[in-house]
């Protein structure tokens, strides 16, 4: 009864964006002829019975060369609006157009190059993602045009969903969910050792530069007074969780000894103790995650060591992992992608999140299957977006007060619980004065009441 066929060049790239949307998010389980190309077509039809929803084709149909849209000339420019059924709908590819007669719709918003763009997230690779395995976010179109506080994957979904359930085609309905995830980048209090030495440096060469990384040994006395086990911050949030029923996903750190921000050493047996005090909680919200070092970045030596390093001390294969700093670019997912598929499991990353402010950055809130546009290709690894993070809030203090900050928080959540998606939440565990982590945590009990309070 429903069929969508595409003009013929960019196929896997076209088979991807109509499959997410219409498999993934609506629900609508097309099999692989459902899906056609055809070297006549010049759009997208969507066929439901004698009735079409023609989609105008304003990206791929220009770059009928495979990778050759790969290019800063063919970044969306100036943003404008798509206006229909009551809706202002960003543009990314296409023009504000909307025609409609009894049996037939016609869309100048090309859904799926605009969906294609915020998902595989293409754009990054013309910024820095592929050398560094991060990118100047100022650059990217969505927050140049303020509109990374929207969703707009979702915002396409939704136009298509409306469309189709008005002409009888039922979709999925999805149930808002919230999960906390949690960056252990730092686990065990200072020793007595540690402080002393600390101590004697800070009174001959004065107080450490980075206050908010390095402790006075003041503070590393009062740390280690109200955290006195290595199980003690993480409890915190483990009672703030269960109280409200939420999955909570602890990515560990598994650095060895003289390797790059080894906050904490993989054979510590304390480290060892907090996965097996929460393995022995036996509650299946509890998922632990796997945190590679930054070193691990384009580094197939490195990332194997670690992933055997957490599989031993976990004694388990996570399905869940987020590089430290975020760090990653396409050849570094393909190693992830060809060490996971040898457990045989589907493997969740969560890399895919602003450090700069709360938002979508590819416009969903939703796990999807991530895009090799390289190798043009669906790889078998699936990202897990993240929208709201602590650290931001802290960076925003600068220039932002309170109020505008906690309503930020409060819009996003908002707009997660409209769409139904699943609400990510990165509240980070590592050593830091009394205060702040004080904060942080009642910042995070603030989010997760509100978040979870929503009806």
């Amino acid at each position: 009864m429903l069929h969508v066929t595409c003009p013929s060049n960019n196929i896997p790239e076209r088979r991807y964006a109509v499959q997410v949307l219409f498999n993934e998010l609506l629900g609508c389980n097309l099999i692989d002829d459902d899906i056609r190309f055809d070297v006549q077509a010049e759009n997208y039809t969507i066929q439901v019975g004698n009735r079409q929803i023609v989609v105008e084709d304003h990206f791929f149909q220009q770059f009928p060369e495979p990778l050759s849209y790969l290019n800063a000339e063919n970044l969306p420019s100036e943003l404008s609006y798509f206006h229909a059924m009551g809706k202002e709908i960003p543009i990314i590819y296409g023009v504000d157009k909307y025609e409609e007669t009894d049996n037939r719709i016609i869309i100048g918003l090309d859904i799926f190059g605009s969906t294609f763009f915020m998902l595989t997230r293409w754009e990054e690779s013309l910024f820095g993602r592929d050398d560094e395995g991060d990118c100047a976010e100022n650059l990217l179109f969505t927050v140049k045009n303020n509109i990374s506080q929207r969703p707009l994957v979702h915002e396409y979904e939704y136009l298509l969903k409306t469309l189709l359930n008005n002409w009888g085609i039922s979709t999925k309905e999805r149930e808002y969910s919230v999960v906390m995830s949690h960056d252990v980048d730092g686990l065990v209090p200072p020793s007595c050792k540690k402080i002393a030495i600390d101590a004697c440096r800070q009174i001959k060469n004065g107080p450490p530069k980075n206050p908010v990384v390095n402790l006075t040994w003041q503070q590393e006395i009062l740390y280690k007074c109200t955290f006195p086990k290595a199980y003690s911050q993480v409890k915190l949030y483990v009672e703030l969780c269960e109280k409200y029923g939420i999955p909570e996903w602890f990515y560990f750190k598994v650095c060895g000894k003289g390797e790059k921000e080894a906050t904490y050493y993989y054979n510590d047996k304390r480290l060892k103790r907090v996965i097996d005090v929460l393995a022995a909680k036996n509650n299946p919200n509890i998922y632990i995650g796997f945190h590679p070092s930054q070193t691990t970045f384009d580094n197939q030596k490195q990332l194997e060591a670690e992933w055997g390093r957490i599989v031993n001390v976990t004694n388990a294969h996570p399905v869940l992992g987020r590089g430290h700093h975020l760090l990653y670019n396409l050849p570094t997912l393909r190693m992830w992608e060809n060490m996971m598929s040898r457990e045989g499991q589907p493997f969740r990353v969560s890399n895919c999140v602003f450090h700069s402010h709360q938002g979508f950055r590819s416009g969903i809130a939703v796990t999807y299957p991530i895009f090799d546009y390289y190798e043009r290709r669906q790889m078998k690894l699936y990202e897990h977006p993240c929208q709201i993070m602590d650290t931001v809030i802290r960076y925003d203090a600068k220039k932002k007060s309170a109020e505008e900050r906690w309503g930020e928080v409060k819009d996003i959540i908002e707009i997660v619980r409209y769409y139904k998606g699943e609400l990510v939440l990165t509240w980070h565990i590592y050593i830091r004065n009394n205060s702040l982590i004080n904060k942080y945590y009642q910042w995070g009990v603030k989010t997760v009441d509100y978040a979870r309070g929503i009806k």
